[in-house]
């Protein structure tokens, strides 16, 4: 019998075509979305990223595993029926900064909109004007920003202090996460939340935002 683990074990092992299969057989199955989502994608995911701060991994092993959570993500998304969860009225503009670096970008992306929130996905290797030029043009309700390499932190630091110099740094809670940040750093950068895990952005913008 096909378990969540398999589709770990798949993912980790970075085989797109037999993590979707995997997928479709669970889904299929009747196994709760969401569960497919954190148990078998997500976390076969972060083995893949364990691996390689462990110098385990190289990068085209996180390329590699990222093309796999793709080939799966899709399906688990179309398996949630129309209408499900609560519609809320808030925008979020989400992107990575500088780099083309994009798995756990698009992981939060998902739950977010699973979790009811219209996203706006500027995508990879974006400035600090970029995302302000988006939150600005679109109305948006909450920033979100993916750092994934040193350079990109310093990046992050610009993006604050330009909207600061806007004058809408209130007007915008800005959260933040990825594989070279932490909370000490977040907090002292000046975010209003950081993340660990790409699920901790769906409980840090319904808390940032006041949605019960």
């Amino acid at each position: 019998m096909a378990t969540i683990a398999d589709l770990r074990q798949l993912v980790s092992d970075t085989k797109p075509d037999e993590a979707a299969e995997m997928t479709s057989t669970l889904l299929d199955a009747g196994l709760d979305p969401m569960e497919v989502l954190e148990e078998g994608v997500m976390s076969g995911l972060q083995d893949v990223g364990d691996r390689f701060a462990a110098k385990k991994a190289i990068v085209l092993d996180l390329v590699r595993a990222g093309v796999t959570a793709k080939a799966c993500v899709p399906l688990i998304q179309a398996s949630f029926p129309e209408g499900e969860g609560v519609k809320i009225d808030k925008k979020i503009v989400l992107g990575t900064m500088l780099s083309q670096h994009n798995i756990g970008k698009n992981l939060v992306s998902t739950l977010l909109s699973i979790g009811g929130f219209e996203v706006i996905d500027i995508g990879e290797k974006n400035s600090p004007f970029d995302f302000y030029e988006k939150a600005e043009s679109v109305g948006a309700d909450l920033i979100a920003v993916s750092v994934v390499f040193a350079p990109a932190m310093e990046k992050f630091n610009e993006l604050l202090s330009l909207l600061n110099e806007m004058n809408v740094r209130d007007k915008y809670p800005v959260i933040v996460g990825g594989a070279v940040t932490s909370q000490k750093w977040a907090s002292e950068a000046g975010a209003d939340g950081w993340g660990a895990q790409a699920k901790d952005g769906v409980e840090l913008a319904r808390k940032l935002l006041s949605i019960e």
